[in-house]
């Protein structure tokens, strides 16, 4: 009884062993994330209960055909800034292309405010809260 407890011991232990040189400790590298951030305003009152933002997050790598790659919308938005999150897909390299983040706030159907120039997203602040300005679509 002794020697098969020792001998299942010492299997286990050699088991163990033999698979450590194949152990991979690396973090597993995810394609998923988040963007979160706030779209801003100038005007010094709430939308009204129709407006709606949208938010996009888009690789414009390829300008002809910009892809969006996560969107969020957000109804009944209050007052400026306004939060959004946005799941997405796009891993490391895509980040090291154009990628951006733009804003759009309609209100009764019609465009009111978006963003002139989108917002960039980069490997250096993909992380980072993202305040997007927005502007008045008839200027």
């Amino acid at each position: 009884m002794k020697f098969r407890f020792f001998s299942g011991l010492a299997l286990g232990f050699a088991l163990l062993a033999a698979g450590c040189n194949h152990l991979d400790v690396t973090a597993p590298f995810t394609e998923d994330r988040v963007l979160t951030g706030l779209v801003t305003y100038e005007i010094e009152m709430p939308l009204p209960d129709d407006a709606v933002v949208t938010v996009r997050v888009i690789d414009a790598s390829n300008p002809a055909a910009p892809m969006v790659l996560g969107e969020t919308t957000v109804t009944r938005p209050g007052r400026s800034p306004i939060p959004f999150r946005i799941e997405y897909r796009a891993d490391d390299e895509l980040l090291m292309h154009q990628i951006r983040v733009e804003a759009r706030i309609s209100i009764g159907g019609k465009l009111r405010f978006y963003s002139v120039a989108g917002h960039p997203v980069t490997l250096s602040n993909v992380n980072d809260l993202h305040v997007v300005k927005v502007e008045p679509a008839d200027k």
